[in-house]
């Protein structure tokens, strides 16, 4: 097994330094960005596919991430390296604050509570002129690291991919960990979760403060791949966007996270003469997967891991 596991380390180093050695910096963009976007939506698979809970506000914690860093870089000089994990952290703790506020709120309600967030972050961040630029946006100061300017998609390359690879490794990680069995027993019920010894309250608050980490994350770094900062990209239309790439690769795994990212970055580039019609493309594409194929398209590479009935942990342990 461990032999398994080092021979696929070896492997993925390996295609990640063929890539880029030999990919044109476009399509290192395009990786980039597949990358940069699936670390968002790994934020979604803790909170909704594993925990259970519907969120709207990711594109709130992708809007935090992004200006939160862009922020700190120019008004208070916290280099982009230090200012992106920061605005993460920060995020959070918002994350898990708002867990807390909509303890008694759920379905569609819980929906709604997390759409205004979306939509209140969004207002604040136009209408913030002398901080954020209002309506026409913020540039974002490029990621510079031991005196190297990452200001392409080939150098940021470098940075973004093995972000998301560790985010990867960290949510695989956590699935099988006795906090994911926790987070597995509140998704199939708070009330047989609670009788179990789960702490209902504080899983489902974690959920949304991951949820918000990887999504500042991700937001942090997609701002740096774009150099500017657009408060149009960060409504609830993103948000059903990022809700449609989690449905579509699988809501319930953290590969459907990468191949939803990389479906929803390659249809454009596709469908180059009909952009008009991608919403209506990416809508279709939303709803066939609902009915047709809920699991997404991850479920035809790996079996969904069934929602564990308890814990393995005596109930006073799961407290914590």
């Amino acid at each position: 097994m461990l032999a398994k596991k080092l021979l696929a380390y070896a492997a993925a180093a390996l295609l990640f330094g063929l890539a880029y050695r030999y990919l044109p910096e476009y399509q290192l963009y395009q990786v980039s960005l597949i990358a940069a976007t699936a670390i968002i939506v790994l934020g979604l698979v803790v909170v909704c596919g594993i925990a259970g809970q519907i969120s709207l506000g990711q594109a709130a914690f992708v809007a935090l991430g992004g200006y939160g860093a862009a922020i700190l870089a120019t008004r208070l000089g916290v280099p982009l390296y230090a200012g992106i994990p920061l605005a993460a952290a920060a995020c959070a703790l918002l994350g898990y604050l708002l867990g807390l506020a909509t303890l008694r709120v759920s379905g569609h309600y819980l929906a709604l509570a997390t759409m205004a967030v979306t939509a209140i972050v969004q207002l604040a961040v136009i209408n913030l002129d002398d901080l954020t630029g209002g309506a026409a946006g913020m540039p974002m100061p490029p990621l510079e690291i031991a005196g190297h300017v990452l200001d392409n998609g080939a150098s940021l390359y470098l940075v973004i991919v093995p972000v998301f690879a560790l985010s990867y490794a960290l949510v695989r990680n956590l699935m099988r960990s006795r906090i994911g069995r926790a987070f597995g027993a509140v998704r199939q019920g708070e009330i047989a979760a609670a009788a179990m010894g789960v702490n209902v309250l504080h899983y489902k608050a974690s959920a949304f403060a991951a949820s918000g980490f990887l999504g500042a994350l991700g937001g942090g770094l997609l701002g740096a791949l774009s150099s500017y900062l657009d408060p149009s990209q960060y409504g609830i239309t993103q948000t059903v966007y990022y809700l449609a790439i989690a449905v579509v690769g699988g809501m319930a795994s953290p590969l459907g996270a990468l191949i939803g990212s990389a479906i929803f970055v390659f249809i454009p580039e596709v469908l180059q003469g009909l952009q008009s019609y991608l919403g209506l493309v990416f809508a279709l594409l939303l709803l066939a997967f609902i009915m047709l194929r809920p699991a997404g398209l991850a479920s035809f590479i790996v079996r969904p891991r069934p929602a564990p009935a308890a814990l393995s942990t005596a109930p006073g342990e799961a407290t914590k």
